[in-house]
């Protein structure tokens, strides 16, 4: 059965994208969880996934025009902090299969950086596939996954250009045929933003080796009663 993923964390019970989501889902004993960063203008490696702060904090700007100082003034929801990808991984350590979506070649560098001589496990997504390109480029043994709506002929193309054993793809993107295909082409898919557990089970049974759900006990619980009944 695919691997269950905390989509920002365990955020349908926990403000997304903070510490609280994410160890939620350590106590959950999911496979891994995903997480989004940007840089903050000190340079600092901020765990949000929008560009602004207004949707997730009592805040509003640009999050790449705050520093640190401010950033951590803010309340994510349930008096929750902005946390720092050092914080998260402080937190996970190697218990979880931790996916960093990267924004931009920037916060690639700092994230390399950040993810040198610990023991965490993880991998790399970007939209930006030259954020991926240029890791890569840095690091020639990182784990690198596409991030992308559908399975095109690009997105293929980049999935092999970079030695990537998976696309992270939408499952409005996602079909038998599809999955097949991808197969065929000696690609592994792990598929964004599953919280249906009928969903979950049928793309697992096509072959996907992670489902990133905003509810991952929701899921786990499917996945159980799903190997239980045989």
């Amino acid at each position: 059965m695919a691997g269950v993923y905390a989509h920002r964390g365990a955020s349908i019970e926990f403000p997304e994208n903070t510490l609280a989501a994410f160890r939620r889902a350590v106590e959950l004993g999911v496979e891994g969880m995903e997480l989004d960063v940007h840089l903050s203008a000190d340079g600092h490696l901020i765990v949000m996934h929008d560009e602004t702060v207004d949707r997730t904090t009592n805040g509003s700007g640009a999050l790449a025009e705050m520093t640190l100082e401010q950033i951590k003034k803010l309340d994510a929801g349930n008096g929750e902090t902005v946390p720092t990808l050092g914080e998260v991984l402080d937190l996970v350590g190697d218990s979880l299969h931790v996916d960093i979506e990267v924004k931009a070649n920037a916060a690639g560098a700092a994230v390399l950086e950040e993810l040198a001589g610990r023991n965490t496990r993880w991998l790399i997504s970007s939209f930006k596939w030259d954020v991926l390109q240029y890791v890569r480029s840095r690091d020639a043994d990182a784990d690198l996954w596409p991030l992308t709506v559908g399975a095109s002929d690009d997105a293929i193309a980049m999935a092999k250009e970079i030695g990537a054993p998976a696309l992270a793809i939408s499952s409005k993107g996602m079909d038998e045929d599809i999955a097949q295909y991808l197969k065929e082409q000696e690609l592994d898919f792990w598929v964004w933003t599953v919280n249906d557990p009928d969903e979950a089970i049928r793309l697992a049974d096509w072959g996907a080796i992670g489902i990133c759900t905003d509810d991952p006990a929701r899921i786990q619980k499917a996945f159980a009663e799903r190997k239980s009944n045989g």
